[in-house]
């Protein structure tokens, strides 16, 4: 039995009806649902916001330990606040280094700091690049450093490349500017992500 024309025409403004209002809803759910892109963003700035952290708790602590180049300190501080700085300007798995405007600085000096420490990091602590390494042969005899005992016998010696003494307190300006202005973006998204969203009632991963 056919149905009555007017009844068809209801049933079709009511299939229109629901499916616009699901639409809707999709629509408003894919405005306030949090993305995959902001939660890489917020991930990334916690983790440099981390790492600089690290670099600047290292420096502080070679400041108060470290006081001649020869400290047996020196190089592993020195090392430890290189690759902790770096770490989120270089390839990170799976969501790559920070975005390019972090690697800008409006102070000229701290602009040339920071690209040394990615210079240093890239051709002397995280690798062994011969502009930096070289490697000696000390004949029997003979010494690298004037006024020390001669060598017995025939040795060999590697020369490196440090920072100097007076970039330190420089290095931790640069961690405090660095790392004051990644906490201020991490919690601004943060709260704009998180702030008015109903959570579960224990800690969980962010990705």
């Amino acid at each position: 039995m056919c149905l009555p024309s007017h009844d068809s025409g209801k049933e079709l403004e009511g299939e229109q009806f629901l499916r616009i209002s699901m639409d809707l809803k999709a629509f408003i759910a894919m405005k306030i649902d949090i993305t995959q892109v902001d939660k890489i963003t917020l991930y990334k700035l916690a983790v440099a916001h981390n790492d600089v952290t690290e670099a600047l708790f290292t420096t502080q602590l070679f400041l108060k330990t470290v006081s001649v180049i020869a400290d047996q300190n020196f190089q592993p501080l020195q090392d430890a606040i290189v690759i902790a700085y770096s770490r989120p300007f270089r390839k990170n798995r799976p969501y790559g280094r920070l975005d390019e405007k972090w690697n800008k600085f409006s102070d000229p000096w701290m602009q040339g700091l920071h690209e040394k420490l990615l210079e240093t990091r890239d051709t002397l602590i995280a690798h062994s690049d011969r502009l930096h390494r070289n490697v000696q042969i000390i004949p029997k005899g003979t010494s690298t450093i004037p006024g020390i005992p001669k060598n017995k016998d025939i040795a060999i010696t590697v020369s490196t490349r440090k920072i100097a003494l007076a970039m330190f307190p420089k290095i931790e300006k640069l961690c405090f500017d660095l790392g004051a202005r990644l906490d201020r973006e991490m919690f601004t998204l943060l709260d704009k992500l998180f702030g008015d969203k109903d959570l579960p009632p224990e800690p969980f991963d962010l990705l």
